[in-house]
């Protein structure tokens, strides 16, 4: 049987097993973004995963956030996953380094995004000022996304969120600057509860399709 049967991706999988199982359990309209290798969204609609026409949506990586900014993997320039994704956050962290910028990271090698996120949390100025960025990039494509669907939740998943005091106050901060106050007010931003468990976002969408009856047609048709 070929795995389009569950017509899902990583992120959409994930979105949905945090709605069953997860932080959204209690909510019908929620929004989970990704930070990993690049950026992604999976956006629940009335307890359902949104698709579209194309079966594809949530691709907030591709949000232009600086027209004059890096050229990124589908062409554009200034995407969001230029500036908010795991190897752009360590780029930017080793760019300030390699500047002198004093700091706790300074002779760390293969450094990686934990890192990064630890030294943020204990007060190094220069990790706390990556990781404040990437929140502002975050929150603004955040924003554009609340203003079109109006979720009741707000879930981010990645490494980042091990400095979620440092990230978190900068997308709150951009949402409620540009966001529709009906919006944003009472919205809660929140870290992902299964990060750890991805196997329950494959098993998400596999409990997807028995229900809304995709799996049975198939094993029909076949």
């Amino acid at each position: 049987m070929e795995c389009s049967v569950f017509i899902g991706n990583d992120t959409r999988g994930q979105a949905l097993a945090e709605h069953y199982f997860g932080v959204s359990k209690n909510y019908h309209d929620t929004l989970l973004v990704s930070v990993h290798n690049g950026a992604g969204a999976g956006i629940i609609v009335n307890g359902q995963v949104f698709l579209g026409y194309n079966r594809n949506v949530g691709e907030i990586g591709h949000i232009q956030i600086d027209p004059l900014g890096k050229k990124c993997s589908c062409g554009n320039f200034g995407c969001l996953e230029t500036v908010a994704s795991n190897p752009a956050i360590i780029e930017h962290a080793q760019q300030l380094l390699a500047q002198g910028h004093e700091s706790m990271l300074q002779g760390k090698k293969d450094l990686n995004v934990s890192d990064i996120c630890r030294a943020a949390v204990a007060g190094d100025e220069l990790a706390r000022q990556v990781l404040v960025k990437v929140g502002n990039h975050l929150g603004k494509a955040i924003a554009m996304t609340i203003n079109l669907f109006n979720p009741q939740q707000v879930v981010i998943s990645g490494e980042i969120t091990e400095a979620k005091s440092v990230v978190f106050p900068a997308i709150q901060r951009c949402v409620e600057n540009q966001s529709l106050r009906t919006f944003h007010q009472n919205l809660p931003i929140v870290a992902a509860g299964l990060s750890t468990t991805p196997t329950l976002g494959a098993f998400a969408l596999v409990k997807r399709a028995m229900l809304n009856g995709a799996l049975l047609q198939r094993l029909l048709e076949d």
